[in-house]
C-alpha cells in the first residue's frame, strides 16, 4: 500500500503485513486505554478512606479523567492532522508513564485528581493518534468492521481491569494501580516506537480558517452527530456502573473489592461477548437493522427490568441481569457508531475523531459527575439512571438516525 504525499515527504509503501503489524500493534494499545477507568473502580473506597475524604471526592477519580480523555482527544486531533501521528503518540505514551507515578510520589487527592486529568489527557491523545492511524492504512469498509475489533480490544479493559484492581488492591493497596498503570503504558511506548511508523503525509495546516471548515463540515453532518451523542450514552452505560457500583455492591452490600472484581469481570466478559456477536452480524446485516434490534430490545428489557426492581432492591441476580444487559448493549452500540462515525471523514480523520470523542466523553463525565451526588442507597437508584440512558439511544434512532442513515 502506497502512502500519498502531498508536502514533499517522501511517500512510504507498506505490505500487508506492515499494515497488520501496526494494526495489532495499536490495537494492543486499546485494553490499556479501556481499563483506566476499570482498574481504579475497585479501589474508590479505599482511595476515600486513605485519603480522608468524602465518596463524593474519591468518584471524581473518575470524571475528572474522562474530562482529560475528552479535552486530549479534541485538540490532539488537530494536531495530528496538521503534524502527523508518530511523534504525537510516542510523546503522549511518554507522558502517561511518568503522569501515572504522581500519586505515587505524593499522595493526596489535589495529586490524584491531577495525575488522572493528565492521565485522560494523554491517553486520549494516544487514542485519537491510533483511531487516525488505521484511517491512513485501512479502506472504508475494512474500517467499519475494524470497529467492532477495537470495541473488542478496548473491551478487554473492563474485562481484565476490574479483577486486576480488584485484587491490587486486596494485597497491596490503591497506589499498586498506579504503578501497573506505569509499567503497562511503558510497554505500549516500546512496541509502538520500533513497529509504527508516520502514516499521514497529506497534512491540513494548523490554521483556525482550517480548523473552522473542517469543524463545520463535521457539525452539519447530522448522521455524524447522532451516532457521536449515541456512543456517549452507549459508553455512560458502562461508566455509572463504575461509579455508583463500588459503593453498591462495597458500602451498601458489604461485598469485598474482589467480589465487586469478579462481580465487573462477569460484565466485562459480556461486553467482549457483545463486540463478537457484533461483528459477526455486520457480515450480513447493515448497521441500521442492528440498531433497531439492539435499541429497541434494551428498551423492552429495561422496562421490564425496572418493574422488577421495585420489588427486588438490593437482590444481585437483578442486578447482575440488568448491568448485564446494559454492558451488552454498549458493546454493539459503541464501537458500530465509532467504527461508522469514522468512515464518515476518512479525509480529515484526526478531527473528526476528536470532534467524536470530545463529544461523546463530555457527555459521559458530565454524566459520571451527575451521578457522583446521587447517595446510592439500593439499586432503584442505578436502575432509574440506566434506563434514562436507554430512553436516550431510542429517541436518538427513531428521531435522527433512522431517518438520515
Amino acid at each position: 500500500m502506497s502512502i500519498d504525499n502531498s508536502k514533499n515527504h517522501m511517500p512510504i509503501t507498506l505490505s500487508q503485513k506492515q499494515i497488520q503489524q501496526i494494526t495489532w500493534t495499536l490495537l494492543l494499545l486499546m485494553p490499556i486505554i479501556g481499563m483506566t477507568v476499570d482498574l481504579i473502580a475497585p479501589s474508590l473506597p479505599a482511595i476515600a478512606r486513605g485519603l480522608q475524604v468524602s465518596n463524593h471526592a474519591a468518584k471524581n477519580a473518575i470524571s475528572i479523567y474522562l474530562l482529560g480523555y475528552a479535552l486530549g482527544n479534541f485538540f490532539t486531533g488537530f494536531l495530528a492532522d496538521a503534524w502527523g501521528r508518530q511523534k504525537l503518540m510516542r510523546i503522549n505514551l511518554a507522558g502517561f508513564v511518568l503522569v501515572s507515578l504522581l500519586p505515587i510520589v505524593s499522595p493526596r487527592i489535589e495529586t490524584l485528581l491531577l495525575s488522572r486529568l493528565l492521565q485522560g489527557i494523554t491517553i486520549g491523545a494516544v487514542a485519537v493518534t491510533a483511531r487516525a492511524t488505521f484511517s491512513d492504512i485501512l479502506e472504508p469498509q475494512q474500517l467499519i468492521r475494524l470497529g467492532t475489533l477495537i470495541g473488542t480490544m478496548w473491551g478487554l479493559g473492563p474485562v481484565i481491569g476490574p479483577i486486576l484492581g480488584g485484587y491490587l488492591q486486596t494485597y497491596f493497596g490503591w497506589k499498586a494501580g498506579f504503578y501497573f498503570f506505569a509499567l503497562i503504558s511503558l510497554i505500549g511506548f516500546i512496541a509502538t516506537y520500533f513497529i509504527v511508523p508516520e502514516t499521514h503525509f497529506n497534512r491540513h495546516p494548523l490554521r483556525i480558517k482550517t480548523i473552522k471548515k473542517n469543524l463545520t463540515e463535521i457539525f452539519k453532518h447530522p448522521l455524524f452527530m447522532a451516532l457521536v451523542i449515541l456512543m456517549g450514552l452507549a459508553y455512560s452505560l458502562l461508566i455509572v456502573f463504575n461509579t455508583m457500583g463500588p459503593f453498591l455492591i462495597q458500602s451498601v452490600l458489604h461485598y469485598s473489592p474482589l467480589v465487586f472484581g469478579h462481580f465487573a469481570l462477569s460484565l466485562g466478559l459480556l461486553f467482549l461477548l457483545s463486540t463478537f456477536v457484533c461483528r459477526y452480524l455486520l457480515k450480513r446485516y447493515e448497521v441500521n437493522k442492528l440498531f433497531f434490534v439492539v435499541i429497541n430490545s434494551a428498551l423492552l428489557i429495561t422496562i421490564i427490568l425496572f418493574g422488577i426492581t421495585l420489588f427486588f432492591k438490593n437482590n444481585m441476580i437483578v442486578i447482575a441481569v440488568s448491568s448485564g444487559v446494559m454492558f451488552f448493549t454498549c458493546g454493539c452500540l459503541f464501537p458500530t457508531s465509532m467504527g461508522k462515525g469514522i468512515s464518515l471523514f476518512r479525509h480529515i480523520a484526526g478531527t473528526a475523531s476528536a470532534t467524536m470523542y470530545l463529544i461523546n466523553i463530555l457527555i459521559t463525565s458530565l454524566l459520571s459527575l451527575l451521578v457522583s451526588f446521587i447517595n446510592v442507597q439500593n439499586f432503584i437508584s442505578l436502575i432509574s439512571v440506566y434506563f434514562s440512558l436507554i430512553v436516550g439511544c431510542a429517541l436518538l434512532y427513531w428521531c435522527i438516525i433512522r431517518k438520515t442513515a
